[in-house]
C-alpha cells in the first residue's frame, strides 16, 4: 500500500533497486519496463515485507492496477460485513445499499489517472464495481493486467475496473502460464462495455499471448447475429493489419485476420451451420442469452478438445427461459461456489441480490458497472418509464424475468438469512432439474417453531446423488423426501425413513411455505443456489391455489420445489403417544 511506512526505508530502496536491475520488464504485463516493486501478496498481508522471493518488478500502471484492485475488495467486504452486522438490530434489514449521499466508497483507492472507482454524492451516479457473485480464484498470478495494457496501447482506451476485473478473474494463470480456466462467464446490463472487454481479449490473444506462448493461435469470435459477431472485428482489424502486418478478409460471412505468425482470427454466427469442423484456442461468445445448447456444447466445447489451454470466453445479458444453454452454465456456476468445489468456469454477475426491491433505485447500480462512464441514472430512468418492465429488467438489472408473477415478496427471502447452526435430523428432499443435468438435495429442520433449511448438495449426476443421500442419511434422526421418478431406485435401506412427494404436494403446500416465509419462520443459509431458484421461482394459480411453475419461471427452480417439501414436512407436528393407562 502507497502510505506504508516501510516504503521511505533505505533497506526497502536498497530493496527496490535490486528488484528491478534482476527483473527488467514488469511481471505482470511481461511488456513494460519495471519501474517499481510490488510485492505478490500484498504488503499488509506479508509475513515479512523485505522477503525478496515474494517481490517482482513491475510498471507503474500494473502496480496501481492490483492496488486498486486489492482497496476495492478489501471495501467490498468491509461493506458486506457491515451490512451482515445489522442483523444484531431487531430493525435494520441486510443488503439495504446506502443512499447515494452516502460515502460508500470511505477509505476506497482510485484507478490510475484519479479516477474513484465508487463515486457518491449529491447529483452524482453511484458505481459498483464488484461482481454480487464471483468464482473465487486459487492464485495470484493474471494475464488481465496484460490485456488492460494492450487496450491503452493500441486501442488508446483505458478499461472500466469492472474490465479489468473481470478478465484478471478469468485470466488466472499459475505462475508458468497455464490458465487457470477453460471457460467463463461474464454477464452485467446492456451498454456497460462488454464488446469493449471482448475486443480487447481478442486482439492481445491473437497477437501478444500468441508471441508468448509460442505457437500460432485460433481465435474465433462469434454471436448470436452474424452483424453482431462483426462488431467486434471491424474496430480491430484496422489496427492489426497496420499494427502487426496482419492480412484481413473482409468478405461479408468469411471475415478473417491473418498474422504473420499463423495466427488468425475468424468471425462467424453461433449457428449449426457454422459451428462445426474449427479447432480453437479461444472462442469469445457475444450475447450468449440467445445462443443454443447444440452450438455451444455439440460445437464449440469440442472444437477445443484438442487445443493446450484454450479459453471459451462468454460475456452476455440475461435471457429468458429459452436461454437454456446459459442458464445451465450459471447453475453449474453457482453450485460449485455452494458446494465450495473448485471448478474450470469462471463465473462473474453484476446484478441485484434475489428478491430485492427493484424499484429502489439504490439497487440499479449492481447491475450496471460503468454506471456514470457509458450510461447514466437519467438514461436508466427513461429505459424504466418503459410500458414493457420485463425488458428493462432483462437488458438493464440483469435479470431472468419471465413474468411479474414473482412467488416472494421482494426482499423478503434475505431478510430470513441466519447464520445460525442448522440443528440435525429433519427433511432432506431431493429432485432433478428438467433435463436430468443436476440433482438437488434441501434440507429443513424444526428449531423451535420455525423451520431451518439449507441447501445440502448440488450434483451432476444420479450416482452421485445417492452418494450423498446415503452421507445425509447417516444422520439417524433425517428422514427423506424423493420425487416418483427417482423412488425406483431407492436404496431399500431408507424405505421406512421415505416419503414420496411430487405435483400434489407441491400444490397443497406452495401457499403454506410462502406464508411461513412472509412470517418470519423460516431462516436459511444464504446459499446462492437456493436464492437465485426461489428468487426467480413463478406461481400460478391452480384450483382455488398456487404452485411452482417450471413452465412460467425463468429458469430452472428444482432447489426452490425442494425447499417446498422440506420445509413443509419438517414443519409438521410430531405427535407424541400418551402413555397407557395401567388397568388393575
Amino acid at each position: 500500500m502507497a502510505g506504508n511506512p516501510i516504503y521511505g526505508t533505505a533497506r526497502w530502496k536498497a530493496l527496490r533497486k535490486q528488484v528491478i536491475e534482476a527483473q527488467p520488464i514488469c511481471h505482470w504485463c511481461q511488456v513494460k519496463p519495471s519501474t517499481q516493486a510490488d510485492h505478490l501478496i500484498e504488503v499488509d498481508r506479508c509475513d515479512d515485507p523485505f522477503d525478496i522471493t515474494m517481490i517482482v518488478g513491475s510498471c507503474a500502471s500494473c502496480n496501481a492496477s492490483r492496488g486498486a484492485r486489492y482497496v476495492n475488495r478489501k471495501t467490498a467486504l468491509r461493506i458486506q460485513t457491515r451490512n451482515e452486522s445489522s442483523e444484531s438490530f431487531p430493525n435494520a434489514q441486510r443488503f439495504t445499499p446506502s443512499p447515494p449521499s452516502a460515502s460508500i466508497h470511505e477509505g476506497s483507492g482510485s484507478e490510475p489517472g484519479g479516477t474513484d472507482s465508487h463515486r457518491d454524492g449529491p447529483g452524482s451516479d453511484s458505481r459498483h464495481v464488484q461482481p454480487r457473485i464471483e468464482t473465487p480464484q486459487r492464485g495470484e498470478h493474471s494475464f488481465g493486467p496484460s490485456v488492460a495494457a494492450w487496450a491503452e496501447r493500441h486501442l488508446g482506451r483505458s478499461l472500466f475496473e469492472w474490465q479489468k476485473i473481470a478478465l484478471d478473474g478469468q485470466l488466472r494463470h499459475d505462475g508458468y502460464g497455464e490458465l487457470e480456466f477453460r471457460e467463463s462467464l461474464v454477464t452485467c446490463g446492456r451498454q456497460n462495455g462488454k464488446t469493449v472487454g471482448c475486443q480487447a481479449l481478442l486482439g492481445w490473444w491473437v497477437t501478444e499471448f500468441a508471441a508468448l506462448r509460442g505457437r500460432p493461435q485460433q481465435v474465433l469470435s462469434t454471436a448470436h447475429k452474424l452483424d453482431r459477431a462483426t462488431a467486434l472485428f471491424r474496430e480491430i482489424a484496422p489496427i492489426l493489419e497496420a499494427q502487426f502486418g496482419a492480412k484481413i478478409t473482409w468478405a461479408y460471412g468469411r471475415m478473417r485476420a491473418d498474422l504473420p505468425d499463423g495466427s488468425c482470427w475468424s468471425v462467424a454466427a453461433a449457428t449449426e451451420s457454422n459451428a462445426h469442423g474449427s479447432s480453437n484456442d479461444l472462442i469469445v461468445v457475444d450475447e450468449l442469452w440467445a445462443v443454443s445448447p447444440s452450438v455451444l456444447f455439440d460445437a464449440y466445447r469440442p472444437s477445443q478438445i484438442a487445443r493446450k489451454n484454450p479459453l471459451l470466453s462468454m460475456w452476455s445479458t440475461a435471457g429468458d427461459e429459452s436461454s437454456v444453454a446459459m442458464l445451465r452454465l450459471i447453475s453449474q456456476a453457482t453450485a460449485s461456489i455452494d458446494m465450495k468445489r473448485p471448478s474450470r468456469l469462471y463465473y462473474a454477475s453484476w446484478s441485484p441480490p434475489p428478491g430485492v426491491n427493484l424499484d429502489d433505485r439504490t439497487w440499479w447500480a449492481w447491475a450496471n458497472p460503468a454506471l456514470g462512464e457509458t450510461i447514466s441514472m437519467s438514461a436508466l430512468e427513461a429505459a424504466h418509464d418503459s410500458p414493457d418492465r420485463n425488458a428493462f429488467l432483462r437488458a438493464h438489472l440483469n435479470l431472468f424475468i419471465a413474468a411479474n408473477q414473482s412467488w416472494l415478496p421482494s426482499g423478503i427471502w434475505e431478510q430470513c438469512r441466519s447464520s445460525d447452526p442448522i440443528p440435525p435430523g429433519g427433511i432432506l428432499a431431493v429432485d432433478s432439474s428438467l433435463d436430468d443435468s443436476r440433482y438437488v438435495g434441501i434440507r429443513a429442520t424444526a428449531d423451535g417453531p420455525n423451520v431451518r433449511v439449507e441447501l445440502a448438495f448440488v450434483v451432476d449426476s444420479e450416482t452421485a446423488l445417492w452418494a450423498e443421500v446415503a452421507r445425509q442419511m447417516e444422520e439417524p434422526l433425517l428422514k427423506l423426501a424423493v420425487t416418483p421418478s427417482l423412488e425406483i431406485h431407492l436404496p431399500p435401506a431408507y424405505a421406512k425413513r421415505t416419503q414420496i412427494v411430487g405435483y400434489a404436494e407441491l400444490v397443497k403446500y406452495t401457499s403454506l411455505v410462502r406464508s411461513m416465509i412472509v412470517e418470519g419462520k423460516v431462516t436459511h443459509d444464504g446459499s446462492v443456489t437456493l436464492a437465485e431458484h426461489l428468487g426467480r421461482a413463478v406461481a400460478v394459480k391452480t384450483s382455488g391455489t398456487s404452485v411452482l411453475s417450471s413452465q412460467k419461471s425463468p429458469g430452472p427452480i428444482e432447489a426452490a420445489r425442494c425447499a417446498v417439501w422440506a420445509i413443509s414436512l419438517a414443519s409438521r407436528p410430531v405427535s407424541k403417544n400418551r402413555p397407557a393407562m395401567a388397568a388393575y
